[in-house]
């Protein structure tokens, strides 16, 4: 899938152009050799998954037009990735940004991230972890240009400069376009080590340009999953036992064989597919199929026992996340206690395009289609289904209508891909909303019991932190603090004593990374009872934060949590109204919010919502402050309302009828303040989504004394709405 600025498109396909130049017409095709995941080992715990050389045309083609092509490793999925990467890239390239096509990178260990090892659009890696890697290839790119220009006039390269894919020997004033020596370029050897820009001298990095997603949206010419048609194409209909872990049993589609339309039925471990010729009809299909299903471990369990669960977990010992100090003595020594246990539930990701996959197979291979936030995990599954080595899989990525981070998930292409190789066609499948909802890889329920020690001057001594969650990812954190900590192990607060333990009560219910992943509803807590404290000491709860970020490592977190409060006016709130304020870092940025109400009763008035990042260098400042504000109803969204119950171990919600999102008139007024920084970048599409829910809960405090401990606050009987003016 192709996005340019001009609208053209090209018919070529991801595999014909990793695979030659030649297919390309000539040009400049770069090789770029990229360190190693060992050679960056300093980063993080992660095993050393090695890279290896990029093959031709991995990342950029300059064609005889002058048109030039970047190969994005992030998919687009709202987040603005197919601007913000290639700005990166043209940044040091010295392009012309209105001469740009942005492609999809197909399915290969070549797009890994060179953070993590893997080609996956999460967790705000896709700047962070590709910010020097692409400045890298640009400025690659550059000196291969201007060499062949100064070589075909004969003067020292040193001569020449470039911008807006010209190249100028400044002596003469003689210029050459890029695609004019492209070719020439292109046979040369690529720099080991190119030079990279200085900061000062950047022309595209700091700029806001025209997302290259936006004309295609607007236009109605974007490609979604869900818009994929193929001659031939059937459509597949999912039914599934609806308490999770359950197995299909058997079933009986006598029925269903008489509805119009009607083409298969295929089985599936835990529930069937009819495929049928059109969705609807498929559907309708579906319907009259009788299921019996063997309901699993979690027949019985319901979200009563859920959370009796979480809170046995504090009598466990749990997994040592940080132990500063001497934290029991403290607590034992402190002139006073105070103790407070937070909770949060399941939640699903409702991305508003629901789960599909388009699959052909033939020939011994196979064909995806479909939007999805890890490339390589849709070929690996579609492979393991077909039964064929994953090379021999395509996968066409196309827009995501949400990620969230469900699209990081494959069952949805196994499901397809089964689904086709059992009717010998090609099949698109939908998933109904319901089994969308029913069906997620759920942002876990979790709760942390806190116990801090105060001393007769009032000061904060100790800090106990125990973390019970209901469900754990499929990996470990390579011997650090378990995963599920995040967000309160990492603290940037100075207390002499902290410890922070973790405890995995994982009954079944399959995890996902939701939005923000723990620093969603971590920071609700930690910073609810952080608040808590304030209060409890009679201190301003800014001032008191501020106190304790008074050193080294705690400079970038204070300087948002004074930005925002600034901004919003923290020392003068109007008559009648209510501030809460929360601070942290997550995913390498610093973020801070202040949220304005008024209260009457239980009904909450939101007024404005004051945000400051500091996300090191603001590669795109308009889409950064657009990410903190979709970031930010995301997670009011969820503050509000947002609940996945269980019920007989089934998940009662089923629609945006029960699992409601924000409407276009509950959309509150919003300010994003970016803090200038030179500081390696940070993340953005995940940071805006975890300090509204305590900046909400505190400002709740602040205006009526009541202290939210648990969400949503919707089962507190507030209700909501926002001032229009």
């Amino acid at each position: 899938m192709s996005r340019t600025l001009d609208q053209s498109t090209r018919a070529v396909s991801r595999r014909e152009f990793v695979r030659s130049a030649a297919t390309m017409g000539g040009g400049l095709i770069l090789a770029i050799h990229l360190p190693t995941r060992e050679a960056r080992a300093q980063e993080g715990p992660a095993k050393p998954i090695p890279i290896g050389p990029r093959p031709p045309a991995a990342f950029v083609q300059i064609a005889p037009d002058d048109t030039i092509t970047i190969v994005t490793p992030a998919v687009e999925m709202g987040q603005g990735g197919h601007t913000s990467m290639p700005m990166i890239l043209m940044e040091e390239l010295d392009g012309n940004w209105r001469h740009l096509t942005v492609k999809d990178a197909p399915a290969a260990a070549m797009y890994n991230n060179p953070m993590f090892g893997m080609q996956s659009t999460v967790g705000s890696f896709s700047v962070r972890g590709w910010y020097t890697e692409l400045r890298r290839i640009g400025a690659a790119g550059r000196e291969m240009l201007v060499q062949a220009a100064a070589t075909d006039w004969g003067v020292p390269a040193g001569e020449c400069t470039t911008a807006n894919s010209v190249i100028t020997h400044q002596p003469t004033g003689r210029t050459r376009s890029f695609g004019s020596v492209a070719t020439a370029a292109g046979q040369l050897p690529v720099p080991a080590q190119p030079v990279l820009k200085k900061e000062a001298t950047f022309a595209v990095i700091g700029k806001s340009p025209q997302r290259v997603d936006v004309a295609d949206k607007v236009d109605g010419s974007a490609r979604y999953g869900i818009d994929v048609a193929l001659p031939g194409m059937l459509y597949g209909a999912v039914k599934m036992c609806p308490t999770l872990t359950g197995k299909l049993k058997s079933f009986d589609d006598t029925k269903a064989k008489q509805s119009p339309g009607y083409h298969a039925t295929v089985a599936l471990p835990d529930g069937v597919i009819v495929v049928g010729r059109s969705y609807w009809q498929a559907k309708k299909a579906l319907a009259l199929v009788t299921v019996d299903y063997d309901l699993g471990a979690l027949a019985g369990v319901d979200s009563k026992k859920v959370s009796e669960l979480l809170h046995e977990g504090f009598s466990e010992p749990g997994a040592v996340g940080r132990n500063d100090g001497d934290t029991a003595s403290a607590l034992a020594a402190a002139a006073h206690t105070l103790e407070a246990v937070y909770e949060v539930p399941y939640l699903a990701h409702a991305c508003m395009e629901p789960m599909n996959c388009t699959v052909r197979v033939n020939d011994g291979g196979c064909e995806v289609w479909c939007g999805t936030q890890s490339p390589q995990a849709v070929q690996q599954a579609a492979a393991a289904v077909v039964g064929i080595p994953a090379d021999r899989v395509q996968v066409n990525t196309m827009y995501l209508g949400g990620g969230f981070g469900r699209r990081g998930e494959s069952d949805y292409a196994a499901q397809a891909a089964a689904a086709a190789k059992a009717v010998g066609k090609p099949v698109k499948l939908v998933w109904s909303r319901e089994e969308d909802i029913q069906h997620d890889f759920y942002r876990p329920a979790a709760a942390i019991r806190f116990r801090a020690g105060i001393d007769a001057a009032a000061k904060l001594t100790a800090l106990e932190c125990s973390v019970v969650t209901a469900s754990k990812p499929a990996f470990a954190n390579g011997g650090g603090p378990p995963f599920y900590t995040e967000g309160v192990y990492d603290m940037n607060y100075a207390v002499p004593n902290i410890r922070v333990t973790g405890v995995d009560k994982n009954i079944g219910v399959r995890f996902g990374f939701w939005r923000s992943v723990n620093d969603s509803h971590n920071p609700f807590m930690l910073e609810g009872f952080i608040d808590e404290i304030a209060r409890q000491v009679n201190q301003d709860p800014y001032q008191f934060r501020r106190a304790l970020l008074q050193h080294p490592r705690g400079q970038r977190q204070l300087g948002v949590l004074d930005l925002a409060a600034e901004k919003a006016g923290w020392q003068h709130p109007r008559p009648g109204h209510a501030l809460g304020i929360a601070a942290f870092e997550g995913f390498g940025s610093f973020i801070a919010t202040v949220v304005d109400i008024s209260m009457k009763d239980k009904a909450i008035t939101l007024h404005r919502v004051v945000t400051a990042i500091d996300c090191g260098v603001a590669v795109h400042p308009d889409n950064i402050r657009a990410q903190l504000e979709g970031g930010m109803v995301y997670g009011l969204a969820a503050v509000l309302r947002g609940e996945i119950t269980l019920e007989n171990g089934a998940v009662q919600q089923s629609n945006f009828t029960d699992y409601p999102m924000l409407m276009m008139s509950e959309m509150p007024l919003v300010e994003a303040h970016i803090v200038p920084s030179t500081a390696a970048p940070g993340g953005i599409g995940e940071p805006g989504t975890g300090p509204i829910a305590p900046a909400l809960a505190n400002a709740i405090y602040a205006a009526m004394g009541e202290r939210v401990r648990s969400l949503p606050l919707s089962k507190h009987d507030f209700t909501f709405s926002v001032a229009r003016s």
